[in-house]
């Protein structure tokens, strides 16, 4: 996979197709971000899907139509996600299913960053049904996890 924000990578399921999902990342400087965004791509993959992994700057994340899902994630800074990924979430329809993520570069879990990111995402994007998750460093796996839970669990995906 491309680690930079232009790279994309298409991940077939191993059975039966039951949709397509898009997941767009922003890298940031320490690959936390990357490697977030391919166990989310991962874990939908096993679900089922047809999965686009893909940076914010490629080619494939300009052309959200069509998704069943979509899943946008950066780095967080003092309690936003990173600008690239702001105003991606701009651009989507209001009525796409949605997960967002920020990784946090830390292992403890901020619930103030945790508002101000809801709070952002709900302004972006205008969508009442938005899977928002905080990634903490040692815990990538099972908050990764935890998101595509939720959309499951929604209805979302």
């Amino acid at each position: 996979m491309s680690y930079g924000a232009n790279g994309s990578e298409t991940l077939n399921p191993a059975d039966t197709c039951i949709g397509r999902a898009l997941v767009v990342y922003a890298p940031g400087v320490s690959g936390s971000v990357a490697r977030a965004a391919t166990r989310i791509a991962d874990d939908l993959q096993a679900k089922g899907y047809l999965v686009e992994l893909a940076g914010v700057r490629s080619g494939t994340a300009g052309n959200p139509s069509g998704y069943d899902v979509i899943v946008a994630g950066g780095p967080m800074y003092f309690g936003a996600v990173s600008g690239s990924i702001d105003g991606y979430l701009k651009t989507l329809p209001s009525n796409v299913k949605l997960g967002v993520f920020a990784t946090t570069g830390s292992s403890n879990y901020v619930e103030s960053d945790f508002a101000s990111l809801v709070e952002q995402v709900a302004s972006d994007t205008h969508n009442e049904k938005v899977a928002v998750k905080l990634i903490l460093d040692g815990n990538e796996t099972g908050d990764c996890a935890d998101l595509v839970s939720t959309l499951m669990q929604q209805g979302m995906v």
